[in-house]
């Protein structure tokens, strides 16, 4: 979050992503309007989130904010993309959440929180979606191409007439004929894995390197370095596990975090401690007690949406 941002907008922020997310019982209901009506603040800073989401979405095709955030992320695009002028919007307005929220409304496909999803793609290929992530596609004459803009992806890739199947970040592309790929999207870095077939690396510099089954890269500003986490670990995801071994708590959590209904964070000391095990993706709540067995952490649950991890 901005820090630069007063606290009051920061938890109309917050708010308005846990109502979104899908998770939102009476209980937190109740917590929100107490939040609501404890002080003015809180009340204007509401007020003005929902202005800012009105003006924003007000006029597209005649959809209300509610019924565009409801509609398929395709459609969602082109209304945008001829509305709103995105540039602009992420510029000026605070009212936006963070990270892969913006990511889904500038994307032609994309998953919620906790939400993995297999797409077929033209010609056979396909994809599989992790959550809170984007893509965009395109699929021109003989360009099969897949931008991660936010999270991980893996391409399942049939051979065709048309180019390789490529996987493009703002750091660079892989690319292959036939077999199968991952790409996972961080804040500075983009890492990808050859998971089967060899797998061709392209840096926005011009450097390249071929991976062979197994193997994984990291494309950072400065180029590409082989990385030591095996294929069959890194895609675990697929599965919905999470494998550590001998990982910064920090790591995990930002593994665990798509998965985590509500907000999630981690205090710098606790972020620092090394973990080893497997845990469930697809149960959060439970990995996290399964952390705080063999590690000293207290995780607190906080206004009924905010998860708390801290050293014990």
């Amino acid at each position: 979050m901005n820090a630069a941002l007063p606290n009051a907008v920061q938890e109309a922020i917050d708010w308005m992503a846990c109502q979104r997310s899908g998770y939102f019982d009476a209980q937190q209901q109740r917590t929100f309007e107490q939040w609501l009506a404890a002080d003015p603040q809180h009340q204007h800073a509401w007020q003005q989130l929902q202005q800012r989401l009105q003006a924003t979405f007000a006029g597209v095709d005649g959809l209300s904010g509610r019924t565009l955030a409801k509609d398929r992320p395709v459609r969602r695009r082109a209304l945008l993309r001829g509305a709103l002028g995105l540039g602009g919007l992420a510029a000026g307005s605070y009212c936006l959440t963070p990270g892969w929220q913006l990511a889904r409304l500038r994307a032609d496909l994309s998953t919620g929180t906790a939400q993995r999803e297999r797409i077929p793609l033209p010609g056979g290929s396909s994809l599989l979606l992790n959550a809170q992530s984007a893509v965009n596609l395109h699929f021109e004459g003989r360009r099969r191409d897949v931008e991660l803009l936010e999270g991980g992806v893996i391409a399942e890739v049939l051979a065709s007439q048309r180019d390789d199947l490529r996987l493009c970040s703002r750091q660079g592309i892989a690319s292959m004929a036939e077999g199968r790929c991952m790409m996972m999207l961080d804040a500075d870095q983009s890492r990808v894995w050859a998971l089967r077939h060899s797998l061709r690396v392209t840096h926005r510099n011009g450097s390249q390197m071929m991976l062979t089954q197994g193997q994984g890269a990291r494309l950072t500003a400065s180029g590409i370095e082989i990385i030591s986490t095996p294929a069959e670990r890194a895609d675990a995801w697929s599965q919905g596990r999470l494998e550590a071994r001998n990982h910064a708590l920090a790591t995990v959590i930002d593994a665990l975090r798509p998965y985590h209904r509500g907000v999630l964070t981690l205090s710098p000391e606790a972020a620092r401690l090394k973990i080893s095990g497997v845990f469930s993706l697809d149960h959060s709540e439970q990995a996290l007690a399964a952390m705080a067995d063999v590690l000293p952490l207290r995780v607190e649950r906080v206004f009924g949406f905010w998860t708390r991890v801290t050293l014990a």
